[in-house]
């Protein structure tokens, strides 16, 4: 973002929110908390904002982490559903269950695909857990 681009209320408010952690930290005393919290909300440009942080850490590497795109957790890049967008794979695994449930209700079938959806929720889940 350029230093002297406008800022608006989101931007001093999530500098409020930051020196907020900070003070909670111990980094900051209540004085500086409140100096800065009211330079925060007076501020007009991103360079502004910035001087609020200058001396305190892990600032640089929160631009760092919002400069890069998202990735996937490492469980979600193995096995063969890995390209498969979630929204999908949760649509069909409600569409699975309602027709489960529907045969053995409904038709009279033994209730083999319901077990096995329940067995593989559990194997998902440990393995979530594991990674």
């Amino acid at each position: 973002m350029n230093e002297n681009m406008r800022i608006g209320d989101q931007e001093r408010e999530e500098a409020v929110r930051r020196l907020g952690e900070h003070y909670e930290a111990g980094r900051l005393t209540a004085e500086e908390h409140s100096e800065r919290i009211s330079q925060a909300l007076q501020a007009r440009t991103a360079a502004d904002l910035a001087g609020l942080f200058a001396d305190l850490p892990g600032e640089q590497q929160r631009a760092d982490v919002r400069a890069e795109p998202p990735q996937r957790p490492p469980w979600a890049s193995k096995g063969p559903f890995r390209k498969v967008p979630l929204p999908l794979l949760m649509a069909l695994a409600a569409l699975a269950v309602l027709l489960s449930v529907g045969c053995a209700v409904g038709g009279g079938h033994p209730p083999v695909l319901p077990l096995l959806l329940i067995v593989a929720a559990v194997v998902f889940v440990k393995k979530r857990r594991h990674a």
